[in-house]
């Protein structure tokens, strides 16, 4: 298969950005915001983040998010751990019996790259348990989201699979699934979950957790003074979890960190370099420059060298091939991917589950590794656990390892 960028695009809710103008979020406007690390804070009876993304964290670490103001010798090992790549899924239980062959799983596909590169991987992974897949192009409207799970009705088949969109797009159509017993998943959505109808994964915790994950990881390379600006566009959800969870914890957890969280427009994807540069200019004591999404950085990297400012690092969430490749020539740092093969393999390990009736929590996260070093940017291991496929055929019962 020829290699498709992994931008986070589709993984932050691409199909939801493709309809922004008809749903009233088409706001492009330059708005900053500002949140920055203070006084160090008083110890807490908690975590510096909500009950949920300190839970993601642990289920993804194993590791407790802090309480307290952190120094650089307890990050180290803990860093060292992050740039690991991981060698197990979080998902360690067999699936409670093994798939029945013939059962009909229809992939609602948005049209950029990245989404065809989920749907061959769930492709692939049904066809390991003998599922067939009909692939639904999903469109770019409000009305052709709607007709494209219209068609997906009109197919009953035994589960339906999509990604991205807010409920109120679809919600008719969620109701009629729901009449005729067919389970829906719905991955990289801040879409709420229902018990038995609408199931959920690599969504809000997830992202709540590489925020948490990220904002340790720069404070450590900061030597625990790291001046921070995130840039986001706040109509992506998933992404916007991870730049407001980063600018959040930093300054709490390193009292000689500061971040201060800055609004993008989507127009500004690709072409955010001369808006950081001014930053830079503006704020000549940043020394990162995160992007909540790899094309949103696009040419950040080479914009800050023009500038003469090499010394400012670049980190991105969910990076396209280019991003991998700028790690690898030096115009960006690190990232934290998100590998979608194996997330398509996981979409169906939680097919097979919800149909058994298994425990489904532990399908809604994935294994966490930050990469700034990369041996090839075009592997689509980068991210990943590399035997995923084996492990996930051992868990369903379909081959020995």
């Amino acid at each position: 298969m020829k290699r498709t960028p992994r931008a986070a695009l589709a993984l932050l809710g691409l199909t939801a950005t493709l309809a922004l103008g008809a749903c009233g979020s088409d706001d492009d406007s330059d708005t900053t915001s500002a949140a920055s690390g203070g006084d160090a804070p008083a110890a807490s009876s908690g975590p510096f983040v909500s009950t949920q993304a300190a839970t993601a964290f642990k289920d993804v670490t194993g590791l407790d998010a802090f309480d307290k103001v952190a120094t650089k010798a307890e990050l180290e090992s803990r860093i060292a751990q992050y740039k690991q790549v991981p060698s197990k899924l979080l998902q360690d239980e067999p699936v409670s019996k093994k798939a029945e062959p013939g059962k009909t799983i229809a992939l609602l596909v948005c049209g950029v790259p990245v989404c065809a590169e989920f749907n061959s991987a769930a492709k692939e992974a049904a066809d390991a348990i003998g599922w067939k897949t009909e692939r639904i192009d999903l469109g770019t409207s409000p009305e052709e989201f709607a007709q494209a799970y219209d068609r997906a009705i009109e197919l009953k088949p035994d589960l339906v699979v999509g990604s991205g969109l807010s409920r109120e797009l679809f919600d008719k159509q969620l109701k009629t699934l729901a009449s005729m017993k067919i389970p829906v998943i719905e991955w990289s959505s801040g879409i709420k979950p229902i018990d038995g109808e609408l199931y959920v994964s690599t969504d809000d915790p997830l992202y709540e957790a590489a925020g948490i994950q990220a904002a340790e990881f720069i404070a450590a390379d900061g030597d625990m003074k790291a001046d921070v600006a995130v840039f986001n566009v706040p109509q992506y959800t998933m992404s916007t979890l991870v730049a407001k969870t980063l600018a959040d914890y930093l300054p709490k957890m390193c009292d000689g960190c500061k971040a201060s969280y800055e609004e993008a427009a989507a127009t500004d994807i690709g072409k955010l370099g001369p808006k950081v540069s001014g930053y830079i200019q503006q704020h000549p004591d940043t020394k990162y420059i995160v992007c909540s999404f790899g094309d949103l950085c696009q040419g950040v990297g080479q914009a800050l060298k023009t500038a003469g400012r090499s010394d400012v690092k670049v980190f991105t969430r969910d990076p396209g091939s280019t991003n991998l490749q700028n790690i690898a020539s030096g115009t960006e740092w690190a990232t934290s991917p998100l590998p979608i093969g194996q997330t398509g393999w996981q979409i169906i390990d939680l097919a097979q589950r919800i149909f058994n009736g298994d425990d489904t929590a532990k399908t809604r996260l994935a294994p966490l590794q930050i990469v700034d070093a990369v041996p090839d940017a075009k592997s689509p291991l980068v991210g990943a656990v590399p035997d995923y496929k084996e492990q996930y055929k051992t868990l369903w019962k379909v081959a020995a390892r």
